[in-house]
C-alpha cells in the first residue's frame, strides 16, 4: 500500500521520484523454488531449502534478511538514507570513526584470540551481502578519491572530512549499496530489504558451500569415503587450490576464505575434521556404504559439532556463562536479522589485534608473528610454511583477545585491505556505520530502548546514556552527533559497557541472543532436537556433547599442539590450565553407531550436560 501511495503521488507530480525508482526497479529475483521436500531425508539441502516443511523457502540462500526491531528506518520510508533529527544530513561515518574511536589496546582478560576467529568463521556461515555493480566504484575509479556528486544511484560513498588525520587530497571513501530483494512469496516489500547470499542456518556452508555446484566442486570424487578435496603441500594436508598452479589460492565453501591467514587456518581445521570423521565412519562400515553416505553422514556430524561448540562454548563467552537458549520449536521465519548482520555481530571487529604473536613448540615467540595489516588477502602464503599452522594455533589459544569497546587497531580503521605498496587502505568502522544506514537500521537509542525493555519516549540528552556508556564515550558522541537520537546502532552498541561476565553490552547482547535463539528454535535439523525423524538418537547426541573446540584442535593440528586448555575460548589460567590432548574427550564412533540406542525418554538423563 505504501508503495502504491508513493507512486500515485509521484504521478500527480508528473514523474516518479528517484527514491521510488531506486527502491523498486532493481530487486534481485528470487532463487529457484525447491523441488518437493522429503520429510524423512536426514540431510540438509545445500541451499537451505526444505528445512521448514511448511515453508520450504525459509532459510534459502539469496533471500532477504528480516528485521527484529520494526520496519526499515529510511528518510522516505523506502530507500533514502535517514537524516538527523534536525533534518540535516547525518555526520560523516568517517568523522564518527575518527572522533569516537581510539587506537589502543584493552584486552578481555577471560577470552583468548580464537574467540575473535571463531566469530568471523561463524559469521561466514551466516551472512554475506551482495553489492550492486558500479564500474570503477564511487570515488573517481578508486577506493578513495575525490567526487562532487555520486556518479551512480547506488553509490553511497563516505565523505572524508577536510582535516582527516590519514586521508589527504581525498574527499571520498568508496562504498556501493547492497542489493535488495522480494518477499518469499514474490511480492514487493514496502521498503528495501537486503539480500543474504548465504543460507540463514548454522549449517557449515562456509565449509561445504551453499549450492549444489559449489558443494560438488569441493569433494574428492575418487576417495570412496566421502572425503573433501585437499592439497598436499610441504607434507601437510591443506585446503584445495584453484587454479592448481597457485599454491596458496585456497578455496572453500565461502569465497572469503583467504581474507586473513587465521581464518584460512580455521577453514583448514574443519576440512580436516570432515575427512577425519569420514575416515572414522569408513573404519566402522567399510565398503558396505557408499561415498555419498560417508560424505553426508560426516557432514551431518560436523555441522552438529559446530553447532554444539557455538552454543556451549562460544556464546557463553560473548553473552555470559548464564546465557540460556530455549528448546521450544515454532514455524517462524529463520532469516537472519538485519540488525545482527549489519551491526551487532560486527562487534568482533573490536576484538581484532594488530600484532598477531605466534609461538613455537618450545613456547618461545615465533619469528612468524605478523601484523594484521600486512596479511589481508595475501597472507595465506604463510600456511605453506610447515610450522605456521601450529604456531598460529598456539597464538590463538594464548593471546588475550581485545575487548569490545571503542579501541580499534589502525589495521581496520585506515589500512583495511591495503594494496601492496600503499600506505593506507580502507576504514572498516566507517563502512559498518554507512552499511547500517544503507540497510535502514534503527538508531542506537531505539534499539537500546527495545533491548532494555523500557517504555516511553526516547532519551533526549546524551547524559541519559550514563548507565550504558562511560563519560569518555558520551563526550566523544556529543562532539560528533547533534542529537542522542542520531547515534548509529553500530557505534552506540560497540561502545557500551559490558554486561556481567559477557563480552558485549545489553543492546548487542539482546540482538545476538535473539538471533541465536531464533536460529535454534526454527532449525528442524538442530543437533540437540530429538523430536524429528531426522534427529540424532539419544546415544548419538550423548557422544556429540563430548565435542569441544579443544578436541577439534587436538585432532586436526599438525602434530605439535599436544596440550590445550579444556575451555579453549578462555584464558589458560590456573582454573583452565592446559592438559594433555589425550585427556580431552571426543566422540566414540563405535558407541555412536551402537546397537542399543538410548531412547528419547531416557535422554532426560543426559540433558543437563547441554547449556544450549
Amino acid at each position: 500500500m505504501a508503495f502504491i501511495v508513493l507512486v500515485l503521488l509521484a504521478l500527480v507530480a508528473g514523474s516518479v521520484s528517484t527514491a521510488e525508482e531506486n527502491a523498486f526497479n532493481r530487486q534481485a529475483p528470487l532463487p529457484a523454488a525447491p523441488a518437493a521436500c522429503d520429510p524423512t531425508y536426514p540431510y540438509r539441502s545445500f541451499d537451505g531449502t526444505c528445512n521448514n516443511l511448511n515453508n520450504p523457502r525459509y532459510g534459502q540462500a539469496n533471500t532477504i534478511f528480516q528485521r527484529l526491531m520494526g520496519p526499515a528506518n529510511y528518510a522516505d520510508g523506502v530507500s533514502s538514507i535517514r537524516l538527523a533529527q534536525s533534518g540535516a544530513s547525518l555526520p560523516s561515518a568517517r568523522l564518527v570513526s575518527t572522533t569516537v574511536l581510539t587506537n589502543g589496546t584493552d584486552t578481555n582478560n577471560d577470552a583468548v584470540l580464537v574467540t575473535m576467529q571463531w566469530g568471523q568463521f561463524l559469521d561466514h556461515d551466516l551472512t554475506q551481502g551482495r553489492t550492486f555493480t558500479v564500474a570503477g566504484g564511487c570515488c573517481d575509479g578508486g577506493r578513495f578519491g575525490n567526487v562532487t556528486a555520486n556518479p551512480n544511484v547506488e553509490c553511497l560513498h563516505i565523505p572524508i572530512p577536510s582535516n582527516d588525520p590519514v586521508y589527504v587530497n581525498a574527499n571520498c571513501l568508496n562504498m556501493v549499496r547492497n542489493t535488495f530483494g522480494l518477499n518469499l512469496d514474490g511480492t514487493t516489500p514496502s521498503s528495501r530489504q537486503q539480500v543474504n547470499r548465504l543460507t540463514h542456518w548454522i549449517d557449515g556452508s562456509q565449509i561445504y558451500g551453499n549450492d549444489d555446484a559449489t558443494a560438488q566442486s569441493l569433494r574428492d570424487p575418487s576417495s570412496g569415503k566421502g572425503q573433501l578435496a585437499v592439497s598436499i603441500q610441504s607434507g601437510k594436508v591443506l585446503l584445495p587450490v584453484s587454479p592448481s598452479t597457485c599454491s596458496d589460492c585456497f578455496i572453500a565453501g565461502d569465497s572469503r576464505v583467504r581474507e586473513q591467514p587465521l581464518l584460512t587456518i580455521m577453514h583448514t581445521l574443519w576440512l580436516r575434521e570432515h575427512n577425519r570423521v569420514a575416515n572414522a565412519l569408513y573404519d566402522i562400515f567399510g565398503s558396505s556404504k557408499s561415498d555419498e553416505f560417508y560424505y553426508q553422514e560426516a557432514r551431518r556430524i560436523v555441522i552438529a559439532e559446530f553447532q554444539h561448540i557455538t552454543y556451549n562454548e562460544y556464546l557463553p563467552v560473548i553473552l555470559g556463562r548464564q546465557a540460556k537458549f530455549s528448546n521450544s520449536k515454532s514455524q517462524s521465519n529463520p532469516a537472519i536479522y538485519n540488525e545482527f548482520a549489519a551491526a551487532a555481530y560486527r562487534m568482533g571487529h573490536s576484538m581484532l589485534t594488530s600484532f598477531l604473536k605466534l609461538y613455537e613448540a618450545d613456547g618461545s615467540e615465533s619469528p612468524q608473528s605478523f601484523f594484521l595489516a600486512n596479511s589481508f588477502n595475501t597472507g595465506t602464503t604463510r600456511l605453506l610454511n610447515p610450522t605456521f599452522i601450529d604456531n598460529a594455533l598456539r597464538g590463538l589459544l594464548r593471546n588475550l583477545v581485545n575487548a569490545v569497546d571503542n579501541c580499534f587497531p589502525d589495521d581496520v580503521t585506515s589500512q583495511l585491505f591495503r594494496a601492496s605498496g600503499s600506505p593506507i587502505g580502507g576504514d572498516l568502522i566507517s563502512v559498518n556505520m554507512q552499511r547500517g544506514r544503507d540497510h535502514g537500521l534503527p538508531t542506537y537509542v531505539r534499539a537500546r530502548q527495545i533491548a532494555l525493555g523500557t517504555n516511553g519516549p526516547l532519551p533526549t540528552t546524551f547524559d541519559a546514556l550514563k548507565s550504558t556508556h562511560s563519560k569518555e564515550v558520551i563526550d566523544s558522541l556529543k562532539r560528533v552527533y547533534e542529537s542522542v537520537q542520531d547515534i548509529d546502532l553500530f557505534i552506540g552498541g560497540v561502545t557500551e559497557k559490558h554486561m556481567p561476565d559477557a563480552a558485549v553490552g545489553p543492546t548487542f547482547g539482546y540482538i545476538i541472543a535473539e538471533q541465536f535463539e531464533n536460529l535454534k528454535r526454527t532449525d528442524r535439523f538442530f543437533y540437540s532436537d530429538l523430536t524429528n525423524p531426522v534427529s540424532f538418537t539419544g546415544r548419538q547426541l550423548k557422544e556429540i556433547r563430548k565435542v569441544s573446540l579443544a578436541r577439534i584442535v587436538c585432532d586436526n593440528n599438525d602434530g605439535t599442539v599436544t596440550t590445550i586448555q579444556p575451555e579453549a575460548f578462555r584464558n589458560p589460567s590456573s582454573r583452565n590450565s592446559p592438559v594433555a590432548c589425550t585427556s580431552i574427550r571426543g566422540i566414540d564412533f563405535n558407541k555412536f553407531y551402537g546397537n542399543k540406542p538410548i531412547s528419547v525418554a531416557s535422554e532426560e538423563s543426559i540433558s543437563g550436560e547441554d547449556t544450549s
